[in-house]
């Protein structure tokens, strides 16, 4: 017998969230229809104040030249979606015009950015709406669908109905670079760079692109404490090289063909191959607009020291590429030799590529493609990459980390431009003239250093702000950058250990043992990569050892466990963690496979915490964690049996549209057993808990997810003990 049970509930002050984070008015309060919503099949926008909309819009349309930033103010409006599984919800939304040129406005119609209100879409929030012939239509679907498939980030893109103040007309939903992007791709939230347009094009005051280094587009995560500000500081620090090294080519060696934006990073060769197989792809699709310096994005790892490129504004003409041979041609020249060896991977790739599941994808995009005709847009491209096997290469030889800026100094005496150094003091800058002969020092706080890595920040006689980093190495070339004390230890099958700080490592490879101890509070360990198969792990943590006083929940790594484990398969593998005293004991990312132990005694805070992994556990035992004892995220989980003890929040918290089967658990002396939250579903076979104030909670805490659900056969939970959202379910199976 089937039953639901429901219950009206006030939120206790326990929880940590609001009722009222994704309250939408949507023709179903069903979970099950929330989780199946995919993506947009057509969209309704009413601004609510159409009369100022028309006034600004039509300033906008009748007024000389671009599309002004007095013109891109937000107007509240009324959204209505209908989802693919005819689900359909109101949303309350903030619009405004979007680009640069004329060409996204149309005589009743413009290009426009969106930002949900309440709800989402396919777990985005913020959105662009173009016109197609501004990205030059199906090209743009094409080019991010192929990206996306070959393992690049790239952000959502597809044709959608809409119909705006009344007028029909269809735009491409394309999502924004923002944290749901980043997240969505298995990353956790780190810096998100760009290049820096405040003097693209103000041609007569600095001179058309001279000053364009990189800027951070996420300043919130940057101000969130002075670790993410650190990480901030080294990812612009070092983008900014690579941003020097092509101005300087550009404007003081004068190549007289303009090249490509080339990164420096510590990362390994897998990830530079991908980087050389990203620029030929681009360049053989004619998406060259995306590799100029102003229009590129980037996702810092902390972890891999690593920018992984992020597709944008390519201006693809991949759909036509018979009419593109020409464009290569005038690269002749302008191609490193990266270059040429990335077409070299990229034509593998796409000769592996599954071109009928390419195809499905481009058809549920809004594009009705034959396989015939998917065959002749990868063919075409193949013979594009093949004719960049062929080109001569072009390789700057000269030192390209001469004080750039310098040069202009006679050309802008008066300018208003400073440029900005980072020093050994967290929150201070040192702040020169383009010759810098002229500096003094400032002392910043948390905000206005944040609002400085963003390129918006203007002292109080409106000087604009170049954030360069480190003043040593823009004047000598030679790399400072201290990361992290760390030490390698090779595991076999591809697998490496690399220890943080000082701990102590007893290395057994022949019985597959490994016995950590810290001796300090903010000592790590990372293991990382290749197949880890039989091994037993043992951290004892710091009982007597020097207190850290952390600053933020992870350290400069971007690590949160004592011990993680990260882009790896395992197989049997037992773990053994006591007095861990990390945001996380055991902290598992990117993977995949099976353990069979874990065992986690006095967890400073979280016990476990899985994300982005697809893995099963055996058995788990957690012994007093002051936090959960185990938080799953963003993946697929199976626990066999778990036994919980003294959580001091949650026995099993899984969240961010997880899903996770459990077949027995015993949780005892917690607050709450089990909670499905943010688009996860949880299945139990067998809960038994024991001195617990709630036993099973379901809701929405995030606005890109939607509710939570439970499904449990054996239980001992009373019905006082229950909470379920609107939009959540409990359902009981006996």
């Amino acid at each position: 017998m089937n039953y639901v049970l429901l219950i009206t509930y006030a939120f206790l002050s326990i929880f940590s969230f609001s009722a009222q984070s994704n309250e939408s008015v949507c023709n179903s309060t069903k979970v099950d229809k929330f989780l199946e919503a995919n993506y947009a099949k057509s969209i309704d926008i009413t601004v609510l104040k159409s009369r100022k909309w028309n006034k600004n819009y039509l300033e906008t349309l009748t007024t000389e030249g671009d599309i002004l930033r007095k013109n891109k103010k937000f107007f509240k409006a009324k959204i209505v979606v209908l989802f693919n599984n005819n689900l359909k919800c109101n949303f309350l939304a903030k619009i405004r015009i979007s680009g640069d040129h004329k060409d996204h406005i149309s005589p009743s119609i413009s290009s426009l950015d969106v930002k949900l209100l309440n709800g989402n879409i396919n777990n985005i929030i913020k959105f662009k709406l173009f016109i197609p012939k501004t990205k030059n239509g199906d090209n743009e679907i094409v080019s991010t669908v192929l990206l996306k498939e070959l393992g690049f980030l790239a952000p959502k893109t597809y044709y959608v109905p809409s119909t705006f103040n009344g007028k029909s007309t269809i735009f491409i939903f394309q999502e924004k670079i923002t944290k749901e992007f980043v997240e969505s791709n298995n990353l956790r939230e780190a810096p998100i760079l760009e290049g820096d347009e405040r003097f693209f094009f103000d041609n007569i005051k600095t001179g058309f692109n001279r000053f364009g280094l990189a800027r951070i587009l996420n300043k919130n995560w940057a101000n969130k404490g002075l670790t993410s500000l650190e990480i901030s500081k080294i990812a612009i620090s070092q983008l900014n090289k690579s941003y020097l090294s092509y101005l300087s080519e550009e404007h003081i060696y004068k190549n007289g063909k303009r090249s490509f934006l080339h990164i420096n990073t510590k990362s390994g060769e897998n990830f530079t191959n991908k980087d050389k197989e990203f620029y030929a792809i681009l360049i053989a699709i004619d998406a060259i607009h995306a590799l100029f310096p102003n229009n590129r994005k980037f996702y810092y790892d902390p972890i891999y020291k690593y920018f992984k490129p992020i597709y944008y504004d390519g201006n693809s003409s991949i759909v036509q590429l018979k009419n593109s041979m020409k464009n290569l041609r005038n690269l002749e020249g302008r191609l490193k030799n990266s270059i040429i060896i990335g077409a070299k991977f990229a034509i593998t790739s796409l000769e592996d590529l599954d071109r009928k599941n390419f195809k499905n994808k481009l058809n549920s995009s809004g594009l009705n493609y034959s396989l015939k005709k998917v065959d002749t847009i990868i063919n075409s491209v193949i013979l594009n990459l093949r004719s960049i096997t062929n080109y001569s290469t072009s390789e700057i030889t000269k030192n390209l980390y001469t004080p750039y800026f310098s040069i202009y100094s006679d050309l802008i005496k008066d300018t208003d431009i400073k440029i900005v150094f980072s020093t050994i003091e967290e929150l201070n800058i040192e702040v020169c003239d383009l010759s810098l002969t002229h500096c003094f020092y400032k002392t910043l706080d948390i905000k206005e250093y944040s609002k400085l890595l963003s390129g918006r920040y203007k002292d109080a006689n409106n000087n604009l702000y170049i954030f360069i980093g480190n003043k040593y190495e823009y004047t000598s070339g030679i790399s400072e950058q201290k990361y992290n004390k760390e030490s390698r230890f090779k595991l076999g099958n591809k697998s490496e250990m690399y220890t943080y700080g000082t701990i102590k490592v007893l290395l057994d490879k022949d019985n597959r043992k490994i016995t950590l101890y810290q001796n300090n509070d903010s000592d790590r360990v990372l293991i990382k990569g290749g197949k880890l198969k039989d091994w037993s792990i043992k951290l004892i943590g710091s009982t007597t050892g020097k207190k850290v006083k952390q600053k933020q929940r992870f350290n400069q790594n971007l690590l949160t466990g004592c011990l993680t484990l990260l882009d790896m398969y395992v197989n049997n593998v037992s773990i053994d963690i006591s007095a861990s005293s990390c945001e996380d004991g055991l902290n598992i990312i990117r993977t995949h496979g099976n353990f069979n132990n874990i065992t986690i005694k006095n967890a400073l805070s979280d016990a476990l915490d899985v994300d982005f992994s697809k893995v099963s556990f055996n058995k788990i035992n957690i012994n007093n964690a002051k936090n959960d004892c185990i938080d799953l995220s963003s993946g697929d989980y199976h626990i066999n049996h778990a036994r919980l003890v003294k959580c001091i929040d949650k026995g099993i918290s899984v969240g961010e549209k997880s899903n996770l089967t459990i077949d027995f658990s015993q949780i005892s002396e917690s607050n709450i057993g089990i909670t499905a939250k943010d688009s996860s579903v949880v299945e139990v076979g067998n809960l038994i808990a024991n001195n617990v104030e709630i036993c099973l909670s379901a809701y929405n805490k995030k606005q890109e997810f939607w509710g939570g659900k439970i499904i449990i056969n054996k239980n001992n939970c009373r019905p006082n003990q229950i909470l379920q959202q609107k939009g959540s379910l409990v359902e009981f199976v006996q």
